[in-house]
């Protein structure tokens, strides 16, 4: 084995694999676009990565501020940042509050509030430069301020885009040292809480793998300071052990994965390096234009800043409501004997005086489907029972899979999948209707027996259902259905649809 060779490969040889793989569909098939809209390719080679990669503690800083590798501290509490709070809250500071934090030991840039409304990582590093600008600006002595900067922001649940976000705010920083003429040692410290935006109330323990991977992107990156959320906070409720769990993560990152050894270890990783890059680039340009039109007080005051974060939100509910991006245990594999309680939403409240803004609006991704269920809950507190029926067609091996998926989709609402047997015959399933009154119903089984039965089985479904909704599995268009539940569809809407069916107690 030591002495075995091989051949080596180039990216020719590599193509045609994978297009051999995709039987006939095209390359680009693999390729996918970030919530920054950055698309990523199937494959980096070293023709990607456009700069050469320094040392640690050189710049511009990528790699790190420090040459010799440290692990960070843990649960350190960091200073409050007037500008994102007040944005959070619909105010931007008067001229004297911002003047005050000058007196302060450390001077505070906190982007969470901007996390939490749905910034993607180019509007969260732009936005924090832009607040240093304004900060720092205010100061006697610019250096003295921009040393006493801690720069804060939140982890998010995709690994290298969080990791690339690191890493690029200190590429730049760099080239902001040189525009604002600040000496080398005007460094901030850089800081991490995992976030909040991706926990869910729904399946609280999958939670744990996220803001494991979250704080691991996070030590990876190297930063300075790091906090790690308990698994159950969004709760309300938090208990000993997600405490305890989230006071260990950061020790296994360091005395399991030895992170406390290395500096930047995912450093020359062609894909970590041309991410990077691109993230860098994109909120370079955005901080530019925010500086253009007058500074983020401007922004902010002329609601810019808020529009276009929540144009992000936006297309990543709509990512999230389509399954394209899978949250497990909320949007996808949900637990529907779960119970929750109302959830509790603390508004914030400012606590300064200024000029009233647009307040952002802060969200947590699993809201959409925490407040799905919890419609159900409160109908089965009720008495009233929240069921579906599952008509299924042909051969188990033919309907399963189309049966599994509705019922994937209803158990995101808490339905409960009340599944015939096999129904050979229309009469089989007029039948299992008869047994089973409820207000939903949907057709699961092979295109060719939707095509072999058509309109006659909606027909003779809808005389038995008695008013109740059919709709019917896939994309196949049935006459005297409904609608549909099928794959890229808004999954949402679908079951808020469904639960409204339930209300009023008239089947149960």
């Amino acid at each position: 084995m030591k002495n075995q060779t091989f051949p080596p490969v180039s990216f020719t040889d590599w193509r045609s694999a994978a297009e051999a793989s995709l039987k006939g569909k095209p390359l680009s098939k693999l390729k996918t676009k970030t919530p920054e809209g950055i698309e990523l390719k199937p494959l980096y080679t070293k023709e990607d990565r456009k700069t050469v990669l320094s040392l640690p503690g050189e710049k511009p800083f990528t790699r790190g501020f420090n040459r010799v590798p440290a692990f960070p501290e843990t649960d350190v509490k960091i200073g409050v940042d007037p500008i994102s709070s007040g944005a959070a809250a619909g105010i931007f500071p008067a001229d004297s509050v911002l003047q005050e934090i000058h007196n302060q030991e450390i001077i505070t840039v906190n982007t969470v509030p901007y996390h939490l409304a749905g910034a993607n990582a180019v509007q969260e590093l732009a936005l924090a430069l832009a607040e240093a600008v304004c900060l720092i600006g205010m100061a006697e002595n610019k250096n003295e301020a921009a040393a006493k900067c801690v720069i804060h922001f939140a982890a998010g649940p995709v690994f290298f885009t969080e990791l690339a976000k690191i890493r690029a705010f200190r590429t730049l920083w760099s080239a902001f040292m040189s525009a604002y003429n600040l000496n080398e040692k005007a460094k901030p410290k850089l800081s991490v809480e995992t976030s909040e935006a991706m926990l869910s109330v729904l399946d609280p323990h999958v939670n744990i793998l996220r803001t494991g991977s979250a704080a691991f992107s996070a030590v990876i990156g190297n930063v300075d300071y790091l906090t790690v959320k308990p698994f159950d906070e969004v709760t309300g409720c938090t208990t000993g052990l997600s405490k305890r769990i989230a006071h260990n993560i950061p020790r296994l990152l360091k005395h399991e994965a030895l992170l406390d050894k290395v500096t930047d270890p995912a450093g020359g990783s062609y894909y970590v390096e041309s991410l990077t890059e691109e993230i860098g680039r994109l909120a370079w340009d955005l901080f530019a234009d925010i500086e253009e039109a007058g500074g983020i007080r401007e922004a902010l005051m002329a609601g810019t800043i808020q529009k276009d974060i929540a144009a992000v939100q936006a297309k990543k509910e709509r990512n999230l409501a389509v399954r394209h991006q899978q949250m497990i245990g909320t949007n996808v594999y949900a637990n529907p004997t779960e119970q929750i309680d109302s959830m509790k939403k603390e508004k914030a409240v400012p606590a300064f005086d200024g000029e009233p803004i647009e307040p952002l609006e802060l969200k947590r991704m699993a809201e959409p489907f925490e407040a799905l269920r919890l419609a159900s809950v409160q109908l089965s507190q009720t008495e009233q029972s929240v069921a579906a029926g599952l008509i299924c067609l042909g051969e188990l091996k033919k309907y399963k899979p189309r049966a599994d998926y509705v019922a994937g989709v209803l158990a995101v609402a808490g339905i409960e999948p009340i599944r015939s047997e096999s129904c050979k015959t229309i009469q089989e399933a007029v039948q299992f209707i008869q047994r089973h009154p409820l207000p939903y119903y949907c057709i699961c089984g092979p295109d060719e027996l939707y095509d072999q039965l058509g309109s006659s089985l909606a027909a003779e479904l809808r005389k038995a259902a008695n008013g109740a909704v059919i709709d019917i599995a896939g994309t196949w268009s049935m006459d005297g259905t409904d609608g549909r539940i099928a794959a890229g569809d808004d999954i949402v809407q679908k079951l808020m649809d469904v639960l409204s069916l339930y209300k009023g107690g008239a089947v149960t």
